[in-house]
This record gives structure tokens, C-alpha cells and sequence, in this order.
């Protein structure tokens, strides 16, 4: 049996070799400074300043205090919920409103509305009186609370029709015009891959009726599918789709004064086979997760890679910055023995990807190039 054990490990060791020397061949090809064109120079000098910066406060990183939100302009809680009678007031979501309004004190403050749920949808989009109810409700909070305004987060997953469509632009136009009657705003949060997947969402008809788009720039890479960043800055050969020309096609029917981008900061965590291929659903992770789990620290970064100090602790653990992507990918191995048999281990490969803030940076430099200035955070408490 030990001869077994031992031939395992070691047809386990010239496979890793290979696996990781791979990643590492890879990596030496990343230049240790990237230069500036003057092209890219003359863009930077045109660059708007960052107008506003948002985070989403989700109702399960509430504490009674929290010094970090002060760095923000607006808070937006996230959030209350409906169900098949109205706004649902017997969820956390509802009962911590009184906790997030001490955080946001003196600042401008949003509620969104939680709609994510594809089957509750689907019958509330069919049913105008359930609408104008919840919109009635939903109100009456905003008013209780004094509340800026709310957002809109509607999010439908499966196949789509016409129908669909205009069923969400009409709730839409009903909500903005009851909430521009109380003298609020009223905002949509729409996917980023949303022209990409042609999703059922007319953003010609739903700018109009709105007094802003957030576009949700992240989770492209899906939990249930391939590894992949949470949303590539560049496409190159790799990726079918990016962050730029998703900016493109919200800017030809969005104006840029109404656009705000939302970054995403967490990751995935895959387990893979051989040809880095899932093997199931992804576990995800926030920064402050991911920051623990692979450093036992915060993580530390120089302007293009992490530093040399930084030091992952899982086997055969390599890390790079993706240069067309621009967000960081990790793969380690696991080894693990084999319950029906303590002499033979099980090999599993993991392969992460992230967004942290690096990466954000090079995407909002990219925004102020595009003279878009508004950005905001999912969410609080993940970085």
C-alpha cells in the first residue's frame, strides 16, 4: 500500500511541475514597468475629477459604528424587500433601517429596493396593483426615514420576451414618476454584461425614466461557470467581452452624468480539474475574505504586482496580476487524504480571481478619461 502512496505522489508531483511551472512562465513575461505613451499622457491631463463616490451598505455589515463610511459622499442601504403582499417589514433588512440612518448621519442616504428573487418578479411585473403598493410602501419609508431617494435593484435571470421588457419599463416609469412626486431620485441598478447578454433591459426608455443609471461592473465571470475575472478591463484574445466596451455601449444611450459604476469587491473561489475546468459552483469571497484566507494579513501591493513580502500560505500557491484584465488571480493546491484509504492523497486544484483596488483604479482612471464621475462599492465591510 505505501508503494502505492508513494507512486501517487509522485505522478502528483511532475503533474504539479508542470502545472505551476506553467503560471510561472507565464508570469516572467509580465514587463516589471509599464510605460506611458503620450498619448496616454495627453488622456490623463483630460481627465474629470471622481464627483462622487457611494458605497451599498448591506443589512449584514451593520454596526453601531463605523468609521471608514465617512470617506464616502452617499450611503445606500441595502436594503428592504417585497413579497407577494407588499414591502416585506418582518426581514432584517426592514428592521435595520434605525441603525443605518445613525451611520449615515449628515450624509446623503438611498434605500434600495431588493427585487431578486426571479419568480416574485415575475409576478409582481404582472400585477399593477401589487406594483403601485409597493411603491406606496416603499415611500412611505423613504419619507419616515427622510431618505434621499431610492434605487431599483431588479434583477431577472433566465429567458426573456418583449412582454418582459415592457413590463419593466412600465413598473419603472410608474416608480419614477411617484418618487419625482415626493421630490426624491430614483435610480436603477442594471448588469453590466446587460448589452452583452441582451438582457431585457431597454436602457433607451429606462434613462428616461430614471435620474440614474448604476451599472453593476462585476460578475461576468458567473459562480457557476468558467474561471474568469469579475469583470476584464481589456478583452484581447482572452475575453469576449470588457470593462471599456461596456462603458461604450451604456455611453451611446446613457449620458454620462447619469452613469455611475459600481465595482464589485470580492472574488471567486473555483475548484477545477486538470484543464482548469469547475467542477462545481464557486465559493464567493470578499477582499477582507480572500486578504485572510491566502496572506493571514491585509494584502500589500506595489503600483503593478503584490510585493515580494506578501506570502501566500496554501501549497504551490502562485499569484499574478493579469495584464489584460487587470485583476489578480491565484492557484493553489490542496491536499487532502483519502478517507476510505489514510496512504493516498486527493490532489484539488483551486484557481481564484478578484477585483481589489488596484485593478478599481485603473478602471476609474479609465471612467475620468471617458468623463464619467460617479463611482460607488459593493459593498461595506468587504474590503
Amino acid at each position: 500500500m505505501k508503494k502505492v502512496a508513494i507512486t501517487s505522489l509522485l505522478i502528483s508531483g511532475f503533474f504539479l511541475g508542470f502545472y505551476f511551472g506553467e503560471i510561472n512562465k507565464y508570469n516572467r513575461k509580465i514587463p516589471e514597468v509599464l510605460r506611458i505613451s503620450p498619448t496616454q499622457a495627453k488622456k490623463q491631463s483630460n481627465k474629470v475629477a471622481v464627483k462622487s463616490r457611494s458605497i451599498f451598505v448591506p443589512s449584514w455589515s451593520l454596526k453601531s459604528e463605523n468609521k471608514e463610511l465617512s470617506n464616502y459622499d452617499e450611503l445606500i442601504y441595502f436594503g428592504i424587500t417585497p413579497d407577494y403582499l407588499g414591502i416585506n417589514k418582518n426581514e432584517t433588512g426592514y428592521y435595520g433601517i434605525p441603525i443605518f440612518l445613525k451611520l449615515a448621519e449628515g450624509k446623503k442616504k438611498l434605500i434600495t429596493l431588493r427585487m431578486i428573487d426571479d419568480d416574485l418578479n415575475y409576478f409582481i411585473l404582472g400585477n399593477k396593483q401589487l406594483q403601485k403598493k409597493i411603491i406606496q410602501q416603499t415611500l412611505e419609508i423613504v419619507e419616515q426615514n427622510k431618505f434621499d431617494g431610492v434605487v431599483l435593484d431588479l434583477e431577472i435571470s433566465g429567458l426573456y420576451s418583449q412582454d418582459l421588457t415592457n413590463q419593466i419599463n412600465n413598473f419603472a416609469q410608474l416608480f419614477y414618476s411617484e418618487v419625482n412626486k415626493n421630490y426624491r431620485q430614483f435610480y436603477l441598478a442594471i448588469y453590466g454584461d446587460n448589452f452583452f447578454r441582451k438582457r431585457p433591459f431597454d436602457l433607451s426608455v429606462l434613462t428616461r425614466n430614471s435620474d440614474g443609471i448604476m451599472i453593476m461592473a462585476y460578475d461576468f465571470h458567473k459562480s457557476r461557470g468558467e474561471p474568469g475575472p469579475n469583470f476584464p478591463y481589456d478583452s484581447g484574445v482572452r475575453y469576449q467581452y470588457n470593462f471599456k466596451k461596456m462603458i461604450s455601449d451604456f455611453s451611446k444611450v446613457v449620458a454620462k452624468e447619469k452613469i455611475t459604476v459600481i465595482f464589485g469587491m470580492f472574488g471567486y473561489d473555483w475548484l477545477v480539474d486538470e484543464k482548469k475546468r469547475p467542477i462545481r459552483q464557486a465559493e464567493a469571497l470578499s477582499l477582507n475574505q480572500i486578504a485572510e484566507k491566502f496572506f493571514g494579513t491585509s494584502l500589500k501591493r506595489s503600483s503593478q504586482t503584490y510585493t515580494t513580502d506578501v506570502k501566500c500560505y496554501w501549497q504551490d500557491c502562485v499569484i499574478k496580476r493579469d495584464l489584460i484584465s487587470k485583476e489578480t488571480e491565484i492557484n493553489y493546491v490542496v491536499s487532502a487524504e483519502k478517507p476510505d484509504d489514510q496512504d493516498i492523497y486527493r490532489i484539488d486544484y483551486h484557481i481564484v480571481w478578484f477585483e481589489d483596488e488596484e485593478s478599481v483604479k485603473i478602471k476609474t482612471d479609465y471612467l475620468r478619461e471617458q468623463g464619467i464621475s460617479n463611482i460607488s462599492y459593493w459593498a461595506n465591510g468587504y474590503f
